[in-house]
């Protein structure tokens, strides 16, 4: 056979060894080893032309994206010969969906400023003008916060703080609706505890806050408040704060400063004192005698009683350079301030209290949704023309004259419960604000601001 034939042949002499195996030789390669700088230019060169390509091919991407979006028509080959025209109804779909593309884009950006904007606290400063201002209240800041409906900023109100802790005040006043109708006053408390500054905090109750005073009493044995202030009252009393449940008063250098809630101010001082005595009387006797009615409600007079009380010692001690603060979760209506103003210019002396400088509101909260260029469309206040739907922008938020006293509506932290919207503000940033007083004359008290 062929291949034993091959298998006994010897090998020759010049190319073979003793052993019969063929040496081993190194074969040069013919190709020759790249030089590094031909490595880099070819590398340069590939990039240009990829470069070039990219830029090619994006700029027909655009030309065939911007034709179809004009006409509906698609641009094909290089020569631009326009390819058969789209059906209509084809080049309606095209068209329907290039519209819901970009309005998805709206809506994302959309939610994304407003989320940006729900979660970020502004600073509102206003100079308000007090004619006759004691030289001693001259530049005295107030800090307004109002309806935070138990929100949190940040992780113990961490974000809420940083913007307080950098301003400098003399007082806090809380204008109501800090819990809300959720009832959890944690979100306040952390506010109270996380203030940096030792200044006077005074708060009210809101219209959505759980009743500040019980509708039966706790028979817990200890003081009167304790047994009929509800917990959160309690709790923010604890944490340094005054509820302002009655007319209170500060010094401030000579000077004097009186809170009162505005409700107090058409309350008739001797002739409710002589009500709640006589009903005082009544429950005693009762409760003598076992009549759990009488037992209950014991406490709760005796509450009230006491309020008007101290509201008699303060009508002895407003003097008439004092500066009197009214304070309000809702902002009263001109035809209240009108009858307070009238009661306390012209009744009997120390029947009512003296007519109020200033008043600070809120509930509002600047609307809740507002549309650009126009403010709030709606506010809770069914007493306005058309209910409240597209009011006077004075009224929503801001400074504004009351006869002769100026009225501060807060535009608040929060959304108010009582805005039947989604719980969020729409154009409307959460905003605290920085209330300084002062004797000279403003555009406000001019009706310029």
């Amino acid at each position: 056979m062929e291949f034993m034939k091959q298998s006994d042949k010897k090998p020759s002499g010049k190319t073979g060894t003793a052993s019969g195996k063929a040496p081993k030789t190194k074969r040069k390669s013919n190709k020759a080893v790249p030089k590094p700088i031909a490595t880099t230019m070819r590398l340069g060169r590939t990039l240009r032309t990829g470069g070039a390509f990219i830029v090619r091919e994006s700029r027909k991407a655009y030309d065939t994206f911007n034709t179809f979006t004009q006409t509906g028509e698609i641009t094909t080959d290089k020569k631009k010969k326009k390819a058969k025209p789209v059906p209509e109804k084809g080049r309606i779909n095209r068209n329907l969906a290039y519209v819901l593309f970009i309005l998805g884009i709206a809506v994302v950006l959309s939610i994304s400023l407003m989320i940006l904007n729900n979660a970020s606290v502004e600073i509102e400063r206003k100079t308000v003008s007090v004619v006759g201002l004691n030289s001693d209240l001259e530049g005295y800041r107030i800090l307004v916060l109002s309806d935070l409906h138990g929100r949190s900023f940040g992780n113990g109100q961490t974000s809420l703080l940083r913007t307080i802790n950098s301003l400098g005040y003399d007082m806090v006043l809380f204008t109501g609706d800090m819990v809300g109708k959720g009832g959890n006053p944690q979100p306040f408390y952390d506010i109270l505890e996380g203030i940096s500054a030792n200044r006077p905090k005074y708060f009210i109750a809101g219209d959505s806050d759980p009743a500040p005073v019980l509708s039966e009493p706790r028979e817990d044995g200890g003081t009167l408040n304790s047994m009929v202030l509800n917990d959160w009252v309690l709790g923010a009393q604890e944490r340094g704060a005054v509820y302002l449940d009655v007319t209170q008063g500060l010094t401030v250098g000579r000077a004097h400063l009186w809170l009162s809630p505005v409700n107090a101010l058409t309350v008739n001082v001797p002739e409710g004192l002589d009500l709640f005595n006589d009903q005082l009387d009544q429950e005693t006797e009762g409760s003598l005698y076992g009549v759990e009615v009488d037992y209950n409600q014991l406490p709760l007079t005796t509450y009230r009683r006491n309020l008007l009380l101290k509201l008699d010692d303060t009508l002895h001690s407003i003097g008439t350079e004092d500066l009197h603060i009214g304070v309000s979760h809702i902002p009263p209506s001109d035809d209240y301030m009108a009858v307070a103003l009238h009661l306390g210019q012209t009744a009997q002396e120390y029947d009512y209290l003296p007519p109020v400088d200033l008043v600070f509101a809120g509930h509002y909260c600047g609307g809740g949704w507002q549309i650009p260029f126009y403010g709030a469309f709606f506010i809770p206040n069914t007493f306005l023309p058309r209910h409240g739907w597209f009011p006077d922008q004075s009224l929503v938020q801001g400074l504004r004259q009351v006869g002769t006293v100026q009225m501060y509506t807060s535009p608040g932290l929060s959304v108010s419960d009582r805005i039947f919207l989604p719980n969020f503000r729409v154009f409307n940033s959460p905003r605290i604000t920085l209330i300084t007083l002062t004797a000279a004359i403003t555009d406000d008290l001019l009706g310029n601001g």
